[in-house]
């Protein structure tokens, strides 16, 4: 989501995170489920022409950076999966490593072929990826590497096919880096460029922010931990932000995470 699209006002924006903040800290754990409804109940007070620059699910604007940035985090209660509010990062006396985040992190086809072969779904309809993802009905008998719907509605089960196996993506309340994973999988295959490493100013912007797993995100925003205390780090980041600070042991890594074409270099 490239915030340079919208016209969210800065104070209006902070405001409704800090209140999201505030009851995420107050309820203690949280379903996906629930934070939706707060993010609907939240935008509710504001005009209507405000509301709508958040679309249909304004909790992937409001929510998923502080998931990205580590504010927030992934929990589990009576086999619920939910989330929570951190301390600070900034404020955390330990010292996070976040080369050693990304050397522990899995190549992208390892964990994409991770998910469950299900063939039990005629899949007809595509997701593309270069409109907005969008679904559209396929004439090809032969599927290629993409990801899939057996019908056009957003509570069906989504596939990946990884040109071998149909396989099941894990519903987002399950997994929320699944369907990340899955599109991450499919740039990679297609050779597209997800990052852009400026070497001289150790600079690297990222294309599709909003598709790299989580801990990626987390990873780079740490390279240079004054970057946490940016408010528009908090924003969906555009691709016209850069991470700062990141070295070339970082941009090995990601290589062999997301493969050799996913990074374009220049010496500036």
């Amino acid at each position: 989501m490239d915030i340079s699209q919208n016209n969210l006002p800065d104070e209006h924006f902070y405001n409704i995170q800090i209140q999201l903040e505030e009851w995420l800290r107050r309820h203690g754990f949280a379903t996906w489920k629930q934070i939706q409804k707060v993010c609907r109940n939240l935008l509710a007070s504001y005009p209507e022409t405000y509301s709508t620059q958040y679309g249909n699910f304004p909790e992937y604007k409001l929510f998923m950076p502080l998931l990205r940035n580590g504010i927030c985090e992934i929990s589990k209660e009576n086999d619920r999966i939910g989330y929570v509010i951190l301390a600070k990062l900034e404020d955390n006396n330990e010292t996070l490593n976040p080369l050693l985040l990304l050397n522990n992190f899995p190549c992208i086809k390892d964990l994409a072929q991770s998910f469950e072969i299900d063939d039990s779904f005629d899949l007809i309809f595509h997701c593309d990826l270069k409109d907005k993802y969008t679904y559209k009905p396929i004439s090809e008998k032969e599927l290629k590497i993409g990801i899939y719907r057996p019908e056009d509605k957003v509570y069906v089960a989504t596939f990946l096919y990884d040109g071998q196996n149909r396989r099941i993506v894990p519903k987002y309340d399950e997994n929320p880096d699944a369907i990340n994973i899955a599109r991450c999988f499919v740039r990679c295959n297609e050779n597209y460029t997800l990052f852009i490493y400026h070497k001289k100013s150790k600079s690297l912007n990222v294309r599709f922010y909003s598709e790299l797993p989580i801990l990626i995100t987390r990873a780079l925003i740490l390279f240079d931990k004054t970057q946490l205390k940016d408010k528009f780090y908090k924003y969906p980041l555009s691709k016209n932000v850069p991470y700062h600070n990141i070295d070339t042991d970082a941009t090995n890594e990601l290589t062999r995470i997301f493969g050799k074409q996913s990074i374009e270099v220049q010496n500036d």
